[in-house]
């Protein structure tokens, strides 16, 4: 061992056996070898074998004579906060009977200096020079003179030995030794003038690292930890440090427009140090610094007097927001510019849809965390409340949407746009969008008539002032059910459309239509008024008594001035028609007396102005009657064959002549042409088959057969 340990164990051994050996004069006797050179050895010890069984027995003998030794307890040892490099320790005094102190100290596992103190002390001071370079460790003994006993050792304590690095940086890093015992935790001071120190922080482990904030200027900070209950104290230590830490970046979360402005909101620095916020903006593909503002944790985008504002109606803007600390150190913005905020910009028109519906366009809102899962639109109509009217998903990164709403010419609507994320946490408004429609309107639009043509199908003529606005026209009809679209046709620019509607039966149901006006963006800009056709009906008893009903005229209001009713026979108006109906009556009666072959009624309706609209035309529905003659005589009076007919309807009308074989030899379906008896230019006397296919004018299908005797 070194030469210093070989002499404290030899002071050690030499102070326990000189103890016992005068009480134990004829067991002890030792011999050493001792050398302060390590080469020249004083011969004091007996050789091995005897020597240990001596010294292991001295060792029992101290044990047992000590036992009941008051035993004391080292309260604290902390370095003397004076100029002198001293130590002050401090002790309790033990129950028991006992003549003094023997406090054991010297650097960390000796050689130790042994001080005796009277039984009363409790606190020493020990000069120690190099206890701040050097851990020294300390522990303590009673003692009895007579007859002569020490107690076991106390516990062993250190002084706190408190070194540094870090001269001229902004880090203090400090490492200290453990004092000892059972409390593991200490408390790290700092003061700027060695005097007045305070407590930056308590742990359990054997380092710390100062970070230096707020202190801009090189400057001696000085250090010393505290342990324990007693506060026991290591040495001072310093170095020259400052703030050369930048802080850490605030966390921007939120950019929205509020009253028109940008609105910023971000979480604060996780530095203490922050006094004051500097506000970014990207133009092109660089971040430029635009305003810095006092420690605060939002900012609202209102400088428009400054010539770098940038509106966000106008464009969308990009921010990002670091700290500056008092020092005038500033974050890295690297969170931030990794995951910059945007404002909203929303723009649009009414005239890409011909000023009557709104098309709107907007960017995406970026980084929001959760991150935006829709986009609402919202519109205000002439100042009211905005309302949602659609949810856009986020994808994408434009945006397009078309309100269905026709708006409404010269009225103010306005829209925004509101990115939502993900749990409604976090909501980013657009600037407002005002528009106001300004179509060409149409003053009148109008189902002029609707009429039956032909008796077969019914033509639809509409109208518009200004006669140029309209671009398409839709035609809708009903027939007891609801409206269906059943064309679509080009606007006439003269002003004015017709269609003719063959998909109808105009004898059997009335047809309700409604015209809609189109623009050229497909909006619909006018609807007519519905306008139905009339349908007539008739009926008849005893023969003779006529009923003619039909469905109220709807299209025409106020302005339809009459009905009228013509009455035809074989195609002649009869005298003394049209018969007039007034407008609250839709049936007119009349005793039929006439003999004609085919008599027909219809309904016109007729408006103040002169238009008039047609029912369909219905046939007197009278039975059959079929006058056949027996014989004819070519040469004759009677030259030809012709059945005489009432009440037929001519286009069903059939007549075919057999001969007595069978064959045919004339056939006609005109009921006005007869046979004048020649088979192929001859004439041949005989008995001739005939048969005759009909339907009366109430509808029924009827067949007359029968022989005529063809006379030379």
């Amino acid at each position: 061992m070194p030469n210093e340990s070989a002499e404290y164990t030899y002071n050690k051994m030499h102070s326990l056996l000189k103890r016992y050996s005068t009480r134990r004069p004829k067991i002890i006797f030792y011999f050493i070898t001792y050398s302060k050179d390590n080469q020249n050895f004083v011969n004091l010890n007996m050789t091995r074998p005897f020597f240990l069984p001596i010294l292991y027995l001295v060792m029992i003998t101290a044990t047992f004579n000590t036992a009941a030794q008051p035993q004391p307890v080292l309260s604290c040892v902390s370095v003397s906060q004076s100029a002198s490099p001293e130590v002050d320790v401090s002790w309790q005094i033990p129950a028991g009977t006992f003549d003094g102190f023997t406090l054991s100290y010297g650097p960390e596992g000796g050689p130790f200096t042994e001080i005796n103190y009277p039984n009363t002390t409790t606190l020493v001071t020990i000069n120690v020079p190099d206890v701040t370079t050097i851990i020294y460790e300390f522990f303590l003994r009673t003692f009895i003179n007579s007859p002569s006993s020490v107690s076991q050792e106390s516990n062993h304590l250190q002084t706190i030995l408190l070194t540094i690095t870090g001269d001229g940086t902004g880090i203090a890093k400090l490492e200290w030794n453990h004092q000892g015992g059972n409390d593991l935790g200490y408390r790290v001071l700092r003061s700027v003038d060695n005097i007045n120190f305070q407590e930056l922080v308590s742990t359990t482990d054997l380092k710390y690292s100062d970070t230096i904030s707020n202190i801009c200027d090189p400057v001696p900070l000085y250090y010393k930890i505290e342990h324990g209950t007693c506060n026991a104290q290591s040495n001072s230590v310093n170095a020259l440090l400052e703030d050369q830490t930048p802080p850490g970046d605030p966390k921007l979360y939120l950019v929205t427009i509020e009253n028109g402005f940008a609105r910023l909101m971000w979480e604060p620095s996780p530095s203490a140090d922050v006094d004051s916020i500097i506000i970014e903006r990207k133009i092109g593909a660089v971040w430029y610094e635009y305003h810095v503002i006092p420690l605060s944790a939002g900012f609202i985008d209102d400088l428009t007097g400054d010539p770098a504002y940038l509106s966000a109606c106008d464009e969308s803007v990009s921010y990002v927001v670091r700290a500056k600390d008092k020092c005038g150190l500033e974050s890295s913005g690297a969170e931030n510019y990794q995951n910059p905020h945007n404002t909203i910009l929303l723009t649009g028109n009414t005239s890409e849809l011909c000023d009557r519906k709104a098309t709107l366009y907007w960017n995406a809102y970026n980084n929001m965390v959760p991150p935006v899962k829709n986009y609402r639109v919202e519109r205000s109509i002439a100042g009211g409340s905005f309302t949602e009217i659609a949810e856009i998903p986020s994808s994408g990164s434009t945006f397009q949407f078309i309100d269905p709403e026709l708006l409404d010419p010269g009225i103010e609507v306005k829209y925004r746009i509101a990115a939502v994320n993900e749990d409604n946490s976090l909501v980013s408004h657009s600037c407002e969008l005002s528009l106001i429609p300004n179509p060409r309107l149409i003053t009148n639009f109008e189902t002029h008539s609707v009429t039956v043509t032909n008796n077969e199908f019914i033509t639809i003529n509409v109208t518009s002032d200004p006669p140029d606005v309209p671009v398409i026209t839709e035609i809708y009809r009903s027939s007891g059910d609801s409206m269906k679209l059943i064309a679509t046709i080009p606007w006439d620019d003269a002003g004015a459309v017709t269609f003719d509607d063959h998909d109808v039966v105009v004898g059997q149901l009335s047809y309700l239509y409604l015209v809609k006006a189109l623009d050229f963006c497909g909006n619909p800009i006018a609807e007519s008024q519905e306008f139905n056709s009339i349908l007539l009906q008739i009926g008849v008893s005893n023969e003779n008594e006529v009923s003619l009903i039909w469905n109220d005229l709807i299209g025409w209001g106020s302005e339809l001035k009459e009905y009228l009713i013509y009455k035809y026979n074989d195609g002649i108006l009869v005298s003394g028609y049209p018969k007039v109906v007034g407008t609250g009556s839709a049936s007119y009666n009349e005793t039929d007396e006439s003999g004609a072959l085919r008599t027909t009624y219809l309904v016109v309706a007729t408006k103040n102005d002169g238009t008039t609209v047609r029912s369909n035309e219905v046939l007197l529905p009278r039975a059959a009657k079929i006058d056949v003659p027996t014989a004819f005589r070519p040469s004759g009076y009677n030259s030809v064959f012709r059945p005489i007919m009432k009440n037929v309807d001519p286009d069903s009308y059939l007549l075919t002549i057999y001969n007595t074989w069978g064959q045919m030899v004339f056939e006609t379906n005109d009921i006005m042409q007869g046979w004048n008896g020649e088979i192929n230019g001859n004439i041949q006397q005989g008995v001739y088959i005939y048969m005759i296919s009909y339907k009366d004018q109430a509808g029924s299908n009827g067949v007359k057969r029968g022989s005529v005797v063809l006379l030379d």
